[in-house]
Parts: C-alpha cells; structure tokens; sequence
C-alpha cells in the first residue's frame, strides 16, 4: 500500500449521506489511500488509476472490520455510486468512481522541489512507494511459504518435495498474497474441522487443494472455520464445497 504522498479530501464530506456510517466510511477512505495512483498490468488486465486488485478478506485485515461489515460497506458504496466492483473468477477490481475529478493535482510542486534536490516530489515518492510494494511481494519464496506450512499445519501431510506445478502454483498465490495472508489461510485449515476430515465426504484436504486460487480465498476468508460455518460447508459439500474437494490433487495439477 502507498504510504507516501497525499490525497485531496473536501471538506464536503462532512455532509456525505455516509459520513455518519462508521464502516462505510473507514472503507471508502482506505480505497481512497490505497488505489493505484497509475494505470497498471496485472495477470492480463489494465488496473485503471483510482483502482485496486483486492478482496473483501484482505480489505478486512487492512482495516481490522470483519468480512460482513466490508462487504455491507461496499454494498452502500455501489448504491450510491462511489464505487464501482468489477468481479474476475479470481479476484474483484475495486473502483473509485470519479477519482479523477477530485485527485488531480500538480505532480512537482516548484517551491518544494525545483532548486531543491534533496527534496523527492510526493508524486515520486508515490511511484517509488508502489514499486516498493512490488519487491515486497516478489521477496516470498517457495520455501518459506513451505516452511510455514509445516510449521502451522501439523495435522496435514508434511511435503516429501516440491514438483514443478507445485511450485508454480505457490507462486501464483506469492504474485498476489502477502506471507502473512500465507499464515491466515494455513492457521484457518489448522483450526478447521471440516478441512481435516469432520464432513459426510470423509474427505481431507492437503498442500496442493489449499494453493488452488478459489479454495486460497475461502480459507482466507473463513469459509470453513468452525462453528456455523463448518455446518455450512457440510451442509453445501453436495454443491460447491463438493465440488471443490473433487479437485484435489496430489501433485498440484492444475493449481493455478
């Protein structure tokens, strides 16, 4: 996330029909922080300025609100049209309706750079931020995510080795997921009763079912966590649950 520079924010907000909406309000000022100050290339699409790859699981953890209080966030959001969601089978694209109109701003301000060059324009702190961003991510390596797994999932499988579609597929989920994001998904199927075996399947799942993108996401997200939504996920395990479990593999054929 960018942690530099500055957005513009009238003082118009104050009579925002959501203003009063604590959680509506903290997401769409955390989109307003966080969308990408540039158009942008990921996984084949153009990420627009004013847009972000994200998640209702990850927005979650950034702004520390449940799953349920983001999601009804975005809800009033698209109501009223401030945002706007754009849903991939993979991954959703948020945006900031308008953002232009309001964020555009002189890139080098004279008084503060020109004579000066010890002092960075904010807009290049910003790019430099992103790009920081970027190493960040590319910096997990298979076998840390490896070594997490063992460390965390100590009633799965341990991995004898890691094949090429394996590696592939963790990969896949480094490009997108931070380590910690790593640490909620194997600290969610450690604690889940259903994904180690407690359903009408006797089914279990291991390694490779886990860095399946979809599978990915829902463990990030709760799906089957204990409780009522354990009673979920066996309840649906005929439909989609069922059909997810279908495509384990213990090779990780497939994964990406």
């Amino acid at each position: 996330m960018l942690e530099n520079g500055f957005v513009k924010i009238y003082r118009s907000l104050l009579k925002w029909e959501w203003y009063d909406d604590i959680n509506t309000k903290v997401v769409f000022l955390h989109l307003l922080l966080t969308v990408s100050i540039e158009d942008s290339k990921w996984h084949g699409i153009t990420v627009k300025r004013g847009s972000r790859v994200s998640s209702y699981a990850i927005l979650a953890k950034e702004t520390k609100l449940s799953i349920d209080m983001v999601r009804t966030a975005i809800k009033h959001l698209e109501s009223t049209g401030e945002i706007t969601r754009y849903k991939y089978p993979k991954y959703t694209v948020f945006t900031i309706n308008n953002y232009d109109k309001f964020q555009n701003v002189p890139s080098i301000l004279q008084d503060d750079s020109q004579g000066n060059p010890n002092v960075i324009p904010k807009s290049s702190q910003q790019y430099k931020k992103v790009k920081e961003d970027k190493e960040e991510k590319e910096d997990i390596t298979v076998n840390q995510v490896v070594d997490l797994y063992h460390e965390i999932c100590k009633s799965y499988p341990r991995l004898r080795g890691i094949s090429e579609n394996r590696r592939k597929a963790i990969t896949a989920r480094c490009k997108i997921y931070r380590i910690e994001d790593f640490r909620i998904v194997f600290q969610n199927a450690e604690n889940s009763r259903f994904l180690k075996g407690s359903n009408d399947r006797n089914w279990s799942a291991n390694f490779d079912w886990m860095m399946k993108d979809t599978n990915f996401v829902k463990i990030l997200e709760g799906r089957y966590n204990g409780g009522s939504n354990d009673t979920f996920a066996v309840s649906d395990s005929r439909g989609r649950a069922a059909a997810d479990t279908t495509e384990s593999a213990n090779d990780g054929e497939g994964l990406i």
